[in-house]
């Protein structure tokens, strides 16, 4: 699990994922595993993210869930490539769950910023809000 070529995690990823995250480095370990036995090229096509969006959001619409996953899967896809491989899985993350505010922020701003312009016009803020409103209104009555 070293720095071998095609290799898609290390032992410093392994031992910051568990830090970040309170997982052992077993636990981690094993989703590591998990994650190249459902993604062998150790990268998630927007097919299968879509997949697993439709399971973790069961009572959203085709059309609702479809925003969702498309906010969302900018967000972890960081370099815009149309796939989500391991480290940008992990980083997300450790980003969000994290003691560092400034990152933190950073990828919360890019959430609004739908467009990746650096800025958050007044559409994109609607447009998240109105997609997100679902979310919001799902977890209430969960409580």
């Amino acid at each position: 699990m070293g720095n071998k070529p095609g290799t898609v995690f290390n032992d410093q990823m392994v031992a910051d994922f568990s830090t970040t995250s309170g997982l052992t480095e077993m636990q981690v370990r094993e989703h590591c595993i998990h994650w190249l036995h459902q993604h062998p090229s150790g990268r998630m096509k927007k097919k299968c993210f879509k997949k697993m969006m439709s399971q973790a959001l069961p009572h959203f619409s085709k059309e609702e869930a479809e925003k969702m996953e498309n906010h969302i899967f900018r967000i972890y896809d960081l370099n815009q490539d149309g796939f989500i491989d391991f480290h940008e899985f992990m980083t997300v993350f450790m980003v969000l769950t994290g003691d560092q505010p400034k990152s933190v922020l950073e990828k919360m701003f890019r959430i609004f910023d739908v467009k990746s312009t650096g800025t958050i016009t007044k559409e994109e803020m609607l447009i998240l809000v109105t997609d997100m409103h679902k979310l919001i209104r799902e977890n209430e009555t969960d409580e």
